[in-house]
């Protein structure tokens, strides 16, 4: 393990994070719990406010306010679920009924609506709990900057004190510093975990439960995956037929002629023949060459002979970055996936290995291939520039739809400076 470098449990597998993976994170919660922390307040207030209107309501006036506060919560804990998605790295999607009509019929909507008592119920929830985070987080950041600043507080105003310590010299300072950033290596840990606590409470709170939410979402999905299936499909058809056209048929087309020529030769110029007869088989060679290549590119052959593994291992030798291959198959799954499971895995290593030679500029690389037996687990790592993205070219595009065909996960982490990492689950049920 490198000094720049540390190990996490994460998942029940043991992974690396870098430091700057580590300073990131940090820095990416720190405004979470802040915002939280104000957040917090007003949503104090806003629970006071609400308990008000609902009395007003009881008494007649607070009819008019409590449509309009309602639609205030609902803004409020979407902005919520927002922000918890982002440290959480998924979507939290909402299940409000829609209100609409008058001021009766809005108010009878939202109070039948079960996620209105969601919210009300996030709301006291979300004022402690991000007050709570919030304070602890100024006192471990305020304490890490107020102890590493000894040293200078101490030599502007001799015999500070920090805490009952009174100090008297650069060996105190220097002492109360190696404190600061013991609070500042508290902070860093204690800081994330308090921003993904309070992300996932919201959560919990504030995530769809209808089924009827679950099954429109997997429509959603469904009818997006499979757009995207119909545009790869399409894509590739133009693709072989490009290859066909400019390849193959190119190269028929040059035999068809040097025949012909070859015809007019044997009556009037016989001496040519040998050599034009020469010509004319280089050129089948290329066009036979060309054509296995189209073949090979919709459908691999040694897929069929040899397997994935095999497949995979062909495609690792030939990569131009030296890559190393790690291949895991659990207990039980000896059988071969579907055929189509099995094209798609070989074609996203085959991609991603592409990307890795000619983009990511990346001296070493190393693929997983995990067999389940209910599934296909790719990683493909570079330690490359890094920077890899959807919006960058088709390569990873292509990938996710690919993958997207079958129901399957695509996630890319390319952060700047690498490394980068590709993690691909294909489902093997039919």
């Amino acid at each position: 393990m490198t000094v720049d470098a540390r190990r996490v449990i994460h998942g029940g597998s043991v992974r690396t994070m870098t430091w700057q993976a580590f300073a990131a994170r940090f820095l990416t919660s720190l405004p979470y719990v802040l915002v939280s922390g104000g957040t917090a307040l007003a949503a104090l207030f806003g629970l006071y406010t609400l308990l008000l209107i609902f009395v007003l309501t009881l008494l007649g006036p607070g009819l008019l306010l409590l449509p309009a506060s309602l639609r205030r919560l609902r803004l409020s804990a979407d902005a919520h679920r927002h922000r918890a998605a982002q440290v959480l790295g998924t979507e939290i999607r909402s299940d409000y009924r829609a209100a609409k009509g008058g001021p009766l019929l809005r108010v009878h909507t939202m109070l039948t609506d079960r996620a209105t008592y969601a919210d009300l119920a996030w709301l006291p929830l979300h004022a402690l709990f991000g007050l709570l985070i919030c304070a602890l987080t100024l006192g471990l950041c305020g304490g890490a900057v107020s102890w590493l600043t000894a040293p200078l507080w101490w030599f502007l105003v001799p015999k500070a004190e920090f805490l009952f310590w009174e100090i008297n010299s650069w060996t105190d300072s220097l002492g109360a510093v190696v404190v600061g950033l013991a609070y500042a290596a508290l902070a860093a840990y204690v800081v994330p975990t308090l921003a993904r606590s309070h992300a996932r409470m919201t959560r919990f709170m504030l995530k769809a439960r209808r089924r009827k939410v679950a099954l429109a979402r997997r429509i959603e999905e469904l009818t997006a995956s499979r757009a995207e299936a119909l545009d790869a499909h399409a894509a590739e058809l133009r693709r072989i037929e490009r290859d066909l056209h400019d390849g193959a048929q190119a190269g028929l087309v040059s035999i068809s002629l040097r025949l012909g020529l070859i015809k007019q030769a044997v009556a009037h110029h016989p001496e040519q023949l040998p050599e034009m007869i020469d010509r004319t088989h280089e050129v089948a060679e290329q066009a036979l060459t060309q054509l296995r290549q189209a073949v090979r590119a919709i459908f691999p052959p040694v897929l069929v002979d040899r397997g994935l593994i095999e497949a995979v291992r062909s495609l690792v030798a030939a990569c131009q970055v030296p890559t190393e291959l790690d291949v895991e198959t659990a207990s039980g799954a000896d059988e071969r996936a579907p055929v189509a499971v099995e094209s798609a895995a070989y074609f996203v290593i085959s991609e991603a290995l592409t990307n890795v030679a000619k983009h990511s500029g990346a001296t070493r690389a190393r693929v997983r291939l995990h067999t389940t037996g209910t599934s296909i687990l790719i990683s493909v790592w570079d330690d490359g520039r890094g920077g890899a993205s959807e919006d960058a070219g088709s390569g990873i595009r292509g990938i996710r739809r690919r993958v997207a065909a079958f129901d399957g996960t695509t996630e890319l982490t390319s952060p700047d400076k690498g490394p980068t990492t590709l993690r691909v689950e294909l489902p093997c049920g039919s």
